[in-house]
């Protein structure tokens, strides 16, 4: 998986309208070959702070969704430690980045509230959601990227 790749096709899916945990989430599955109607509808309510409650990152959401439905469990029996361990990696390393994983600290919008989002749209902090988005797809494919060829097939 080309991480430069999926991040360029994030930033692209947010900028023709879509969201951010649905452009990450949709960039990484058409990177992995994965096609399904369910992507991105399932990522649209963790979309603005988690369906505008100044939550988790959209960007950030999308990346753990990303991470399990490449790394998740298809039966109670396996392990969570591999994938839990992948998405510390990740939550961690855009923290590292950016200083926290809340969109209303990354932003500064609540949101909930409708100038709020005029301000967003207007004030071109919805660029910076836009780097959000292309970076958390990025990191999420160079830890794929990063995974042996075995965790990622099964």
């Amino acid at each position: 998986m080309n991480a430069k790749a999926v991040e360029k096709r994030a930033i692209e899916l947010f900028s023709s309208g879509f969201y951010c945990a649905e452009s990450v989430l949709q960039a990484v599955a058409e990177h992995a070959g994965i096609h399904s109607p369910l992507i991105p509808k399932i990522s649209t309510g963790f979309c603005g702070g988690i369906s505008r409650t100044k939550g988790l990152c959209g960007a950030v959401s999308g990346g753990v969704m990303a991470l399990g439905m490449i790394f998740g469990r298809t039966s109670s029996d396996m392990s969570v430690d591999d994938t839990y361990g992948k998405v510390q990696k990740f939550l961690t390393t855009f923290e590292n980045q950016y200083g926290t994983n809340n969109c209303f600290d990354l932003t500064g919008c609540d949101f909930n509230v409708a100038v709020d989002r005029q301000r967003w749209k207007e004030s071109g902090i919805a660029n910076k959601c836009k780097e959000f988005t292309g970076t958390a797809a990025r990191m999420v494919a160079e830890i794929i990227d990063g995974a042996a060829v075995d965790e990622v097939k099964a």
